[in-house]
């Protein structure tokens, strides 16, 4: 009886292996005299319900059962260890092995042009071309705001330095002619201050305070909206039709603020979805061939179930991250997958540095874009099987972070920083062998694959690093407005520095001044040192104004080359007339200083 039951045990610890194994440290560790057939008879029903024998003869079987399941245990731990460091020597062995071509597929390389406020000679954008060309872009995206020659009753959009409709139709012949693509962007809800700040069109601001929103609920809004379209399109579609526009309609600070929007009872996302669907209609009733682009960032966040109840599906959006490591959302990507065609992706390879910032940074602007491509390398959703090819990347070159904000990086500048990651881009595309055993940071990604080309571009004799771009190294077009600004950037810090090191003398000075005594040996040498920085900061702004000029009509050259130096200039000065004045003092009074009681009372 006891050998048929321990048979058809063995039968059953087959069939219920799973649950044995998470009772085996407890079947292990108990004495025989501890189990009970109540126990187990949920697994043992033959053992226990059936026994009749001595206890004895009870253990021995259990004995025996505990036997064959270690037995079994033993030997499925292992048939698993020797599983796994099989697959892990394979996979050791891998590591050394060569992988094959590495490569990403990108239709569309557009270079983005920030016109606003600040627009480059059409002559210097046209000596361009020929270096985009050779790089692999294949598209001008033209950020125009209030540079586009308006007519009408849009004429004051329009800068009164903005570009001659003659000019702009001869560079954009050319273009077209090399095979670049001019892809127009309109701002048409944020970002519109351009328009928003002039007294005929601001009534139609969501917040009457602030001029970057439009109001989407308001008839004269669509209405500036179609004009600013109709004028553009039909601009362009007079030299050939246009396939691609983009709308903007990024970083909407202000929405369902007013009155108007809030009656129509509508969730910020459904008023955001409704307008972009009427810019997109317009866009479409002037020339059906087109396709709409649009920043993504209103749309992130947003649940799937949300996004696919939008009826915006005819628009690509373009999903935009600057940094060096990207927050790229996989579900807000996944969305879009969903619910567009396409998806774009934007880097940056100049004005995402800072507001005031003079030249890019030129390994995050680097890094940005090498976290891009490593991002979409063989980029695969969720459930599919096959890669996903991105349509296109937009590498940004921001001139202001908004219309009235100060010009940041300036695009001659900036080449460097553009050229080096048209030459990784161009190198990814045609695809690297990669060993996987690497592991290529920036600096070694940079001097296996793009070094040598980039050297042979710039003509720089000795090593170029990525850490900290020397080009000083190197002889170029366009240098010396780069080298003038690394001057100016380490003249600027310099000063600071002495202003912030010697902080408390001048705190010292300002309060002494104000009661009439100061040291006369710390004043003259104030002096000297003011005049002397005056006299560089003079020398600075004469020479880079005439490097500007080349590239730049006067009322640029004059706000930027102003903008960059008057915070150091107003301190230097106002030291140096608190310094004129005192040293003109030849007596003093007996202390106590009358006047110290005169500034205590107005302080309090």
């Amino acid at each position: 009886m006891w050998t048929e039951a321990v048979q058809l045990r063995d039968d059953y610890l087959v069939l219920h292996l799973v649950q044995l194994l998470s009772y085996f440290v407890e079947t292990t560790c108990l004495s025989p005299s501890e189990y009970t057939p109540k126990r187990f008879t949920h697994f043992l029903p033959l053992v226990t319900q059936d026994d009749s024998k001595s206890n004895m003869q009870y253990s021995a079987i259990m004995r025996s059962i505990k036997i064959k399941f270690f037995v079994l245990t033993f030997s499925l731990l292992t048939i698993y260890l020797f599983l796994f460091y099989f697959f892990l020597e394979k996979w050791i062995n891998r590591k050394h092995e060569t992988a094959g071509l590495s490569s990403v597929v990108l239709k569309h390389v557009v270079v983005h042009l920030d016109l606003k406020g600040a627009p480059p000679r059409l002559s210097y954008l046209e000596s361009l071309l020929p270096v985009f060309k050779y790089y692999g872009v294949n598209g001008l995206l033209m950020e125009y705001e209030d540079m586009f020659p308006y007519e009408g009753n849009l004429v004051n959009l329009s800068s009164r330095n903005c570009y001659d409709k003659n000019e702009l139709k001869k560079f954009l012949n050319k273009s077209v002619l090399m095979g670049i693509e001019i892809i127009p962007l309109i701002q048409t809800f944020g970002h519109m201050e351009h328009a928003l700040k002039l007294q005929e069109f601001k009534n139609l601001r969501e917040v009457a305070k602030f001029p970057d929103s439009i109001c989407p609920s308001k008839a004269g809004s669509i209405q500036l909206v179609k004009e600013m379209l109709t004028q553009v399109i039909n601009f362009h579609t007079s030299i050939i039709p246009l396939h691609h526009f983009h709308i903007g309609c990024d970083e909407v600070y202000h929405i369902d603020k007013c009155d108007k929007c809030r009656h129509r009872n509508l969730t910020r996302i459904e008023l955001f979805s409704k307008h972009a669907l009427m810019v997109e209609t317009v866009v479409h009733q002037l020339s059906p061939q087109i396709t709409v682009l649009m920043w993504d960032d209103m749309l992130r966040g947003r649940k799937g179930m949300l996004l696919s109840n939008m009826d915006i599906a005819n628009i690509e959006p373009v999903y935009w991250d600057y940094k060096p490591h990207l927050s790229v959302s996989h579900p807000d990507l996944l969305n879009y997958h969903r619910k567009f065609k396409d998806i774009w992706i934007a880097s940056a390879y100049k004005g995402a540095d800072g507001v005031t910032a003079t030249t890019p940074d030129f390994k995050k602007r680097f890094n940005n874009h090498l976290a891009w491509l490593n991002f979409i390398l063989d980029y695969k959703f969720g459930g599919e099987t096959e890669v996903y090819n991105f349509k296109g990347i937009i590498l940004t070159g921001w001139s202001r972070y908004s219309h009235m904000d100060p010009l940041c990086e300036l695009l001659p500048a900036s080449i460097p920083s553009l050229v080096i990651n048209l030459i990784l881009i161009q190198t990814l595309r045609k695809g690297v062998v990669i060993n996987v055993a690497e592991t290529l940071d920036s600096d070694d990604f940079f001097s296996k694959y793009i070094q040598a080309e980039f050297n042979m571009r710039f003509k720089c004799r000795n090593m170029i690093y990525v850490d900290d771009f020397d080009n000083a190294e190197c002889s170029y077009e366009n240098m010396e407005i780069h080298n003038e600004l690394k001057q100016y950037n380490t003249f600027f810090r310099k000063i600071k520095d002495k202003l912030l090191s010697d902080e408390a003398i001048l705190t010292s000075i300002d309060y002494h001044s104000q009661i009439g005594y100061i040291n006369m040996n710390t004043a003259q040498v104030y002096l000297t040192w003011c005049k002397d920085n005056l006299k560089k900061l003079s020398n600075f702004e004469e020479k880079f104004r005439y490097l500007m000029s080349v590239y730049y009509e006067k009322d640029v050259v004059d706000e930027y080359v102003t903008s960059i130096t008057y915070d150091v200039t107003k301190k230097v000065l106002n030291l140096l007339k608190i310094m004129k004045q005192h040293l003109k003092t030849v007596t003093w009074d007996r202390r106590p200083s009358p006047r110290n009681v005169t500034m205590i009372l107005n302080y309090v």
